[in-house]
């Protein structure tokens, strides 16, 4: 071969002495190709450093074997768990994953989603999205799309999976409850769908157990310095709680450091629950009390949903439930 011209599929035909019809049956079958032949193949496109042309395959059989993800921050380790899940579904059907971010910015996201259009992906996941319902609906009517951890209203013709965190912030309110918190916490991280509803969960929760006099919210950024800025006006109060949820373990881990700066004792002095139960939630020096989501499963059903909707199947909508997960940082209030 020369420096010139890329080996061919003719070229490892040649080289192999197969037809080429074989060397496509090994690319995209190799199942059904017995063992001598198809290492055949594989010696010749090793000796002529020959590489599949995807751009050739995609227009030959009119389809890219590729899924669009969508996540709304490459920051927050809980979306890498979800994409695991995503990724071990997807590959166990032979399909790709190419993922991009929106940074929390819907005008950036459109862009990230109207690119993995025009690259014809099979569909889109989107990863709690930040484009409004009418954009995520437009995507849904143009290709196979499914929507995680996006509660509220959901977009027409898309598929849904989500963990019911009106139930997760009840485990949390609860379990402080009967602990004997009365003044509990609560911080909600970002104005996002996600946050709306954890606060309005919050509040009805405090409500069923008679606390409502004790609602106490204060609004943060969705990470670790916008839980650091929220614990340390709550621990500036005269009276201040006894007990924080955060919307999310990022959060979390910001409230728990401010503690420690101000000199406050968790749990002894101050119980905080977390929401995720990422990887944050489970390191040694942290072992942090957190509600889980089973993200992994979260990115498994979403790609199973996604599959059935490119097999002709009507969107559908699957709702996972969250356990509480007790670790080091919650305990009875102080006296």
């Amino acid at each position: 071969m020369t420096a010139e011209r890329r080996p061919t599929i003719v070229d490892v035909a040649r080289e192999a002495g197969v037809s080429r019809s074989l060397v496509s049956l090994v690319l995209q079958n190799p199942e059904k190709v017995g063992a001598v032949r198809k290492q055949a193949v594989h010696d010749a496109m090793a000796r002529l450093g020959y590489r599949p042309n995807a751009a050739a395959r995609t227009l030959a059989q009119q389809r890219t074997d590729t899924v669009g993800v969508l996540i709304s921050d490459l920051h927050n380790p809980f979306y890498t768990e979800i994409i695991d899940g995503i990724e071990e579904e997807a590959a166990a059907h032979r399909l790709r994953t190419l993922i991009a971010s929106g940074g929390r910015d819907p005008d950036r996201e459109r862009d990230a989603a109207n690119t993995f259009v025009e690259l014809r992906v099979e569909g889109l996941i989107l990863l709690t999205p930040r484009l409004a319902t009418d954009d995520i609906a437009a995507l849904g009517a143009a290709l196979p799309t499914v929507v995680v951890g996006r509660p509220g209203e959901q977009p027409v013709g898309c598929g849904h999976v989500h963990t019911d965190d009106h139930a997760g912030i009840g485990l949390a309110v609860e379990h402080l409850a009967g602990l004997g918190h009365v003044r509990i916490a609560h911080v909600s991280a970002g104005d996002n769908p996600g946050a709306r509803a954890r606060e309005a969960a919050y509040r009805e929760w405090m409500t069923r157990a008679g606390l409502e006099r004790s609602i106490d919210v204060v609004k943060a950024e969705p990470n670790q310095d916008g839980g650091r800025a929220a614990a340390m006006e709550l621990l500036a109060r005269p009276s201040r709680p006894t007990a924080i949820l955060a919307s999310n373990d990022f959060v979390a881990v910001g409230i728990l450091g401010a503690a420690h700066e101000a000199g406050v004792a968790v749990p002894e002095q101050l119980s905080i629950v977390g929401y995720d139960n990422s990887i944050f939630a489970q390191l040694e020096p942290v072992q942090l009390t957190t509600v889980n989501q089973p993200r992994s499963l979260m990115g498994v059903t979403a790609a199973r949903l996604l599959r059935a909707q490119a097999e002709g199947e009507p969107p559908s909508a699957v709702a996972l439930q969250p356990e509480l997960v007790r670790r080091a940082t919650s305990g009875p209030p102080p006296r």
